[in-house]
């Protein structure tokens, strides 16, 4: 465990930097939307190309991307009734936060550490099904409650927008080299690859940025439901999943993913659809932290690293 210790003491590092540059005044909140775009339209794509374009895909494994679609559904669906109360911009960015999953900044390093590179494959291959669901249902239902009130919303539009996302380009572009086998030189991965790894730091250090503990109670209320929420399925599939599949490492890879905190996408979202970012911000944080804990227990309650069949 001594490595998720790591990752965990890395992690919170970066975001607690990010709070502090912003709290002794040496960048504003409001800047953090010029590095929401920057990697919106650089590190993003690079790193859904680098995720796509050289995992080893298995027609047994297909199935992983409708578990992750399965767990959106069930989120979305129970938070569209939830909040369906609440004003258009504060629902738009609840319903945001219920569908999606960090998985490529959080769970790659982290299942990555716990048991090795092989236990990736699963982790991709969970994000292709994030994807569909971040770029596709979570963007779509911010794009929706943005427009809504200001004229006739495009369903047209918004199809338009999400499959030209930069980070949706680079999903596609990564399966089209995985399954074409289309040999790239090396110079061109190790590019990618460069500002993949950026990816992770500048989000972490967004993250420290737009956190705040200033939400009044009603906003903090509102998180705790979508806390609520996320936890109350992830734990229903973490149970399914358990006591459904045999012990592999397969399982144990996929009752971490479904406990993996709310995507940072958000962040970057929030600050295109005029959305509160200190809320989507506190949001992410908070889910950050529960979900270590919660994975960290059931990793030694359930003993999952013996899982290696």
């Amino acid at each position: 465990m001594l490595q998720t210790n790591q990752t965990f003491l890395i992690t919170f590092g970066i975001i607690l930097m990010g709070f502090l540059i912003k709290h002794y005044g040496y960048i504003k909140e409001a800047e953090g939307k010029i590095i929401s775009k920057f990697l919106m339209h650089t590190t993003f794509p690079a790193l859904m190309i680098i995720s796509t374009a050289r995992v080893n895909l298995q027609p047994a494994l297909s199935l992983i991307p409708l578990l992750c679609l399965t767990f959106g559904a069930l989120t979305v669906g129970t938070a569209t009734w939830i909040f369906r109360k609440e004003p258009d911009k504060i629902r738009g960015i609840l319903m945001m936060a219920c569908g999606g999953s960090n998985v490529g900044l959080f769970g790659f390093p982290l299942i990555e550490g716990i048991w090795g590179t092989k236990a990736l494959v699963y982790a991709v291959m969970f994000d292709i099904g994030n994807t569909f669901m971040t770029f596709g249902v979570v963007y779509s239902i911010g794009n929706y409650f943005a427009s809504k009130g200001h004229g006739k919303v495009s369903v047209r539009k918004i199809l338009k927008r999400i499959f030209s996302l930069p980070p949706v380009t680079g999903m596609f572009i990564g399966l089209l080299i995985n399954v074409l086998h289309i040999q790239l030189p090396d110079i061109a991965f190790d590019f990618l690859e460069t500002l993949a790894k950026a990816n992770k730091s500048l989000v972490l250090l967004l993250m420290g940025i737009y956190l705040s503990i200033e939400l009044n109670k009603a906003q903090l209320k509102s998180a705790f439901k979508v806390l609520a929420i996320r936890y109350f399925y992830g734990l229903l599939l973490v149970t399914a999943l358990y006591f459904g599949l045999e012990p592999s490492l397969m399982r144990s890879v996929l009752i971490v993913l479904v406990i993996l905190p709310i995507g940072m996408t958000i962040l970057p979202f929030s600050d295109e659809f005029n959305f509160d970012s200190r809320v989507a911000g506190t949001m992410v944080n908070l889910t950050l932290i529960c979900s270590f804990a919660i994975i960290w227990l059931l990793v030694l309650a359930l003993n999952l690293t013996t899982d290696i069949g």
